[in-house]
């Protein structure tokens, strides 16, 4: 059951473009994402890092204030692909369902090489997504059916 103020709630929102190769100039999957949430009102930044954990990690601890962070990018098999990895080892728990919903939504065989998945930090929520721009419009829509759920679940007494 999605509650009314579960719907109508406006975040604070990170999005975070993990890349070797992607600029500001460049990007166009963060840019997407960012119009998106901005589009329902919340509140977003967007930065860039390389695809190194420190700079990952770095990137979600250097920036308090956010309840959602989404990380794009560095989530498929590649060696240089650390997202998940890095994200993982600061994070209190998983939810594997999200980067299941991801892939069976997609509909695409590639999606099936993603390791997308939702990753809870105290009362955050970190979302890990391919930074694919054909993924940009299925990661809005999940993301902004379940965020307000999310958080009512991790703040509730």
């Amino acid at each position: 059951m999605v509650h009314k103020e579960e719907q109508e709630r406006k975040f604070n929102i990170l999005i975070v473009v993990v890349s070797t190769s992607r600029t500001e100039e460049s990007d166009t999957s963060g840019d997407a994402l960012s119009k998106a949430f901005r589009g329902r009102g919340h509140t977003v930044r967007k930065v860039i890092c390389r695809d190194e954990e420190a700079q990952i990690r770095r990137a979600f601890e250097s920036n308090p204030g956010n309840e959602i962070f989404i990380f794009v990018g560095g989530t498929g098999p590649s060696r240089k692909d650390v997202t998940v990895q890095s994200l993982r080892k600061i994070a209190n728990k998983e939810m594997t369902g999200f980067g299941e919903m991801f892939r069976k939504e997609s509909g695409q065989v590639f999606a099936y090489l993603s390791n997308s998945t939702l990753l809870i930090k105290d009362k955050m929520q970190i979302y890990c997504i391919p930074g694919s721009p054909d993924a940009t419009s299925l990661s809005f829509a999940l993301i902004n059916s379940i965020m307000g759920h999310v958080y009512h679940e991790l703040n509730k007494e």
